[in-house]
């Protein structure tokens, strides 16, 4: 990553953190990129699950927690390749499994996993864990370091961030309903219409005592531990005073129905570089006349065995080809002859290659396969999946179905519809082709740099 002339010419040091997840982990290595390339120096603060990902970029890694962890050492080795899922192992993509997040339970019906009075073992409170168990150690490092900027993908923000003296950013990679905090726009995590509020108000009353509630508690005891004060009514999580990023392209954004602060930055994908190349095995002919296509449910998703096996029998029943990230269970997951896939695989590398994608909506997947113009299906699982399922059907870049209750028929129709849509595959490539154009990712660098700036005086 050479450096290049920033705005203001000053070298900054940026430190990352961010959750355990493969898609927020992904988007901050994107973004990460962008701030190397203008010359700022980039730390990521890191755990035992991640150790080393984030130096294969280039990056610094501030490991946290090994003390703690220092009778644990099945993660200090483990290598990342096509055997080995990245979450394998890692306690939060558990604790999602086994939520019944992924049972087939209506957006409605699934606020209920999300109220701790009934979720003993649920992942916001394992997530408190992790930030309290690190907190005084990060504490130290940030006071040590003295970054300039600290960019934060966490639902839950360190007290030592939130109110320290380091100017801070929050970084979104969901979708951004959450971010604009509107009753103009349908409830986070719903996926009703922008275009009939039917149900709106019912589902609302239930996430601000279910969702909200969980998070405004696991905030406010880490701030009452670490002199942060009471918070109410902050939402899904705790924006920055300084500057929010979000990942969502143009197109599917809501800034037609509402509009945002000029400290909130928006980056139509955050899209990492990957310097590894990718070919598809000689054993799995694909001919100039097949149709290609992508199938990815996700980390967490995957985790499902049982439920990619349902959707790989169906698409076997169809006449394309089909590349399958199969997840952490992949040697439970045995594809008919008209597919190929891994445990992981370089997404961003598979895209430019296939005619469409089938996707359980992550918004890392929606925005990568956006920014390479390929039109999508999206079978939603939980959470903003959701929310980006009914936008992009809204916004016609794409269809949406129940991923646990279609019936063959229904699933194969979509599909057949979506590659003989020549109007759709046209307006996802010239969409492609805008985001590709457009570097949005660098023009927010230079709006991170001049906010500073302006910080500083």
């Amino acid at each position: 990553m050479s450096p290049t002339i920033n705005t203001n010419n000053k070298r900054l040091k940026i430190f990352f953190c961010s959750v355990d997840g493969v898609g927020h982990i992904n988007a901050c290595i994107g973004m990460a990129q962008a701030l190397a390339k203008r010359g700022h120096q980039i730390y990521f603060l890191n755990n035992r699950n991640f150790i080393s990902l984030f130096e294969k970029f280039g990056f610094n890694e501030i490991v946290l927690g090994l003390k703690s962890a220092a009778s644990d050492k099945s993660a200090e080795n483990k290598v990342i390749d096509e055997n080995n899922h990245p979450v394998k192992d890692v306690e939060l993509n558990d604790i999602f499994a086994e939520s019944g997040l992924l049972s087939g339970k209506s957006s409605y019906d699934q606020l209920d996993l999300f109220d701790r009075n009934k979720n003993d073992r649920f992942f916001c409170e394992t997530m408190y864990n992790d930030l309290r168990n690190i907190h005084e150690e990060m504490a130290n490092i940030i006071e040590k370091e003295k970054p300039d900027l600290i960019i934060v993908d966490y639902p839950l923000v360190a007290p030592c961030i939130a109110y320290g003296k380091i100017p801070w950013a929050f970084s979104w990679s969901g979708n951004p309903i959450p971010i604009y905090h509107s009753e103009k726009l349908p409830p986070f995590t719903s996926g009703y219409p922008t275009y009939d509020k039917t149900g709106w108000a019912k589902f609302k009353a239930k996430y601000d005592q279910t969702i909200e509630l969980c998070f405004e508690y696991y905030q406010n005891l880490l701030n009452e531990e670490f002199g942060g004060p009471k918070i109410t009514s902050q939402g899904f999580f705790m924006l920055s005073p300084y500057m929010n990023l979000y990942g969502y392209p143009e197109e599917l954004d809501y800034t037609d129905i509402v509009t945002l602060p000029d400290n909130y930055i928006r980056v139509d994908a955050f899209c990492r570089e990957l310097a590894e190349t990718f070919k598809l095995p000689e054993e799995f002919k694909v001919q100039p006349s097949d149709k290609l296509i992508y199938l990815s449910m996700g980390s967490i998703g995957s985790s499902n065995v049982q439920l990619i096996r349902k959707i790989t029998a169906t698409l076997a029943k169809t006449p394309y080809k089909y590349i399958v990230s199969k997840g952490q269970h992949h040697e439970q997951i045995e594809l008919p002859a008209n597919m190929w896939g891994r445990a992981y695989l370089p997404q961003t590398k598979i895209l430019p290659l296939v005619d469409m994608v089938i996707t359980h909506g992550g918004n890392n997947t929606v925005t990568e396969t956006f920014y390479f113009g390929k039109p999508m299906l999206v079978m939603p699982l939980f959470g903003d999946q959701f929310d980006n399922a009914q936008r992009i059907q809204e916004k016609g870049f794409g269809y949406r179905i129940n991923s646990h209750h279609y019936v063959d028929n229904e699933l194969i129709e979509m599909i057949h519809t979506i590659l003989d849509d020549k109007k759709m595959i046209e307006k996802c490539c010239q969409a492609g082709e805008r985001l590709r154009r457009s570097d949005s990712k660098q023009k927010a660098c230079e709006k991170i740099e001049l906010l500073l700036q302006r910080i500083s005086f």
